[in-house]
C-alpha cells in the first residue's frame, strides 16, 4: 500500500480502520504537544495552563468541589493536586469552607477575582485561537466540534475501561 500523505502511518500489517485509529491517536499527540506549547507562551505567567484549567473547570461546571473532586477529574495524584490548589488559594482565586457534612472535608469554590483572572487568561488566548482557526467557516467550526465532543465525551464517560492490551500493558 501507498500512502501519498506525509503524514499517514505506515505500516501495511493494518487494517485501514487500524491505520486510520492509529493516524488519529497521532494527531491528538501532535495536537496536544502544539496547543500546549501555545497555551504555554500566551497564558499569563501566574497562570500556567494546569492553573487556568482547573479555573476553566469550576467556571465550565459552575459548583464547588474538593480537591479529590479536580485530581479525579484531572486524572492526576492528589498531592499535585492540592499543590495547584494551593496556588490558586494563595492567589485568591479559589477559596476554601469547610464541609458541613464532614468537618474533614474542604469544599473549594471559584472566587470573583479567579473568574476574572480565567476571563483575562480566556480574552489573552482570543487572538491565538482566532489565528488558529481564522481560515475556517463557522460552519467548519461546529462540524469539527461534532466528533471531538464525542470522542471527549465517551472517554470523560469510560476513564476506567480499558481494553486488555496484553501481559505487557501497564494497568
Amino acid at each position: 500500500m501507498t500512502h501519498s500523505d506525509p503524514n499517514s502511518f505506515r505500516d501495511d500489517s493494518l487494517s485501514e480502520r487500524q491505520r486510520l485509529q492509529w493516524e488519529l491517536l497521532t494527531s491528538f499527540g501532535i495536537i496536544t504537544q502544539l496547543f500546549e506549547d501555545r497555551a504555554r507562551r500566551v497564558l499569563p505567567a501566574d497562570l500556567p495552563r494546569p492553573l487556568f484549567s482547573i479555573l476553566n473547570h469550576f467556571v465550565r461546571l459552575g459548583g464547588d468541589r474538593t480537591v479529590t473532586d479536580l485530581a479525579r477529574a484531572f486524572q492526576t495524584p492528589q498531592p499535585g493536586m492540592t499543590k495547584s490548589v494551593q496556588k490558586l488559594l494563595d492567589r485568591g482565586y479559589l477559596r476554601v469552607e469547610g464541609d458541613p457534612e464532614d468537618a474533614r472535608r474542604k469544599r473549594l469554590f471559584i472566587t470573583d477575582e479567579g473568574a476574572a483572572a480565567h476571563r483575562k487568561a480566556l480574552m489573552g488566548l482570543g487572538p491565538d485561537a482566532e489565528l488558529v482557526f481564522g481560515s475556517w467557516s463557522t460552519e467548519e467550526l461546529a462540524e469539527l466540534q461534532k466528533p471531538i465532543f464525542r470522542l471527549r465525551r465517551w472517554l470523560d464517560e469510560n476513564r476506567e475501561t480499558r481494553a486488555d492490551a496484553g501481559p505487557d500493558a501497564k494497568s
